[in-house]
């Protein structure tokens, strides 16, 4: 080691975490797909060499990462799975559990993303998804008052969203976009308007994003129903403008009335 220099750390890696991406190797290797029955207990420990603990640790990690489902009994075992969709977002989601995303940390993705993805899927849409757009769009402009359907309109226009990113072809585009519609849902402004008694009274600001969602996803749907790839782009580029406009306006007030109620002054 040259004088003065640090020594440097090794990594240990879990004996049981080898053998995870080993099975997950094993998988590829064989082509296995979403059903799959992965090699019996005594087969795995003797295709790795371990004891039947490290086995037994390695498929349990596997299964709470979602890869595989395990059962019992005669006709039980191990069994390859596709990862749910909520599985992924949950676990990305405990990542930035102590790092909230403000509006500005959203948008900056979402614009990237979103009017990219509308473009991919002007194309592609058939006739029974314009017509779930179209009925996502009627929902939401027909909404009932009260505070339950204020929540089930205001997921409603993201599910608009969500609906596009089913069908996108790139699936990291996809998952993108349904992840960061989930986190705004989850969000401090729609935690706060929804759930906190007296924030909805303060923001003045919900029927216009409202009215201006509503044009915005005609526009989209379209340019959508005509196959304009370039239309569904530049639609989608003006409505998350405008979207992140409203939500950090929306922000901005709701965290004003926090400081407010911090010194007794909240109405």
């Amino acid at each position: 080691m040259p004088e003065g220099a640090l020594p440097t750390r090794r990594r240990f890696t879990k004996r049981s975490d080898q053998v995870v991406e080993e099975i997950k190797r094993l998988i590829m290797r064989s082509s296995l797909q979403p059903g799959d029955r992965l090699p019996q207990e005594r087969a795995l420990i003797d295709l790795f060499g371990v004891s039947k603990g490290t086995v037994r640790e390695a498929l349990k990690g596997l299964e709470v990462e979602g890869l595989i489902t395990v059962t019992t009994g005669p006709q039980g075992g191990a069994r390859v799975a596709k990862v749910p969709l909520e599985t992924a977002i949950r676990l990305l989601d405990g990542y930035f559990f102590y790092e909230p995303l403000s509006v500005d940390d959203l948008y900056a993705l979402r614009r990237m993303v979103e009017p990219e993805m509308a473009a991919l899927v002007a194309p592609l849409l058939t006739d029974e998804d314009l017509a779930a757009l179209e009925a996502n769009l009627a929902f939401c402009q027909h909404g009932h008052p009260g505070p339950e359907s204020e929540r089930a309109v205001r997921y409603a226009e993201l599910d608009f969203h969500d609906l596009l990113a089913e069908r996108c072809p790139n699936p990291l585009l996809r998952f993108a976009c349904r992840f960061l519609n989930t986190m705004i849902k989850k969000g401090y402004v729609f935690s706060q308007m929804l759930d906190e008694p007296g924030a909805r009274d303060r923001i003045d600001n919900v029927e216009q994003m409202a009215a201006d969602g509503h044009g915005a996803h005609r526009a989209i749907i379209d340019a959508l129903r005509a196959r304009d790839p370039d239309g569904a782009r530049s639609a989608m580029a003006a409505h998350m403008d405008q979207a992140h406009a409203h939500l950090k306006r929306m922000e901005a007030t709701l965290k004003e009335g926090f400081l407010d109620n911090s010194r007794g002054q909240f109405t």
